[in-house]
């Protein structure tokens, strides 16, 4: 008698589908060897990340670096690979030394010099107008 072959709902984006399922045993009988008991795994395909969530349908993250590699200057040209490399280490640039200060510019466009002191917290005589 074939057993048929375990399948797990599993959610991959938005639609929920079938997937063979692995077993991987956690107990076994001291006597007989056999699994006691099991837990069963949806298999996974290159570039899948398995989420599981507790009292929920395992959710399968797709990792699109390892599907789809980062291209080569030997597979889009150089100028052009070159190009996304200066952007990208730019970007990357930008958001590590940006500051972002923190100012309420509507307090010091309308107010008098008296109340920037007392907002800012800063002696009177040190306000300029």
């Amino acid at each position: 008698m074939d057993r048929p072959i375990p399948s797990l709902r599993v959610q991959l984006g938005s639609e929920i589908v079938l997937r063979r399922a692995e077993p991987h045993v956690l107990e076994c009988d001291e006597l007989t060897g056999r699994a006691t008991v099991v837990h069963l795994r949806p298999q996974l395909r290159p570039g899948e990340i398995l989420c599981e969530r507790m009292g929920d349908i395992p959710l399968i993250l797709i990792d699109e670096s390892l599907i789809f590699p980062t291209p080569t200057a030997e597979t889009m040209g150089f100028d052009t690979w070159m190009k996304q490399r200066i952007d990208l280490a730019h970007a990357d640039f930008m958001k590590r030394t940006s500051a972002h200060l923190v100012c309420d510019w509507r307090i010091t466009r309308a107010s008098s010099p008296e109340e920037i002191s007392r907002y800012f917290n800063i002696p009177l005589n040190e306000v300029e107008s």
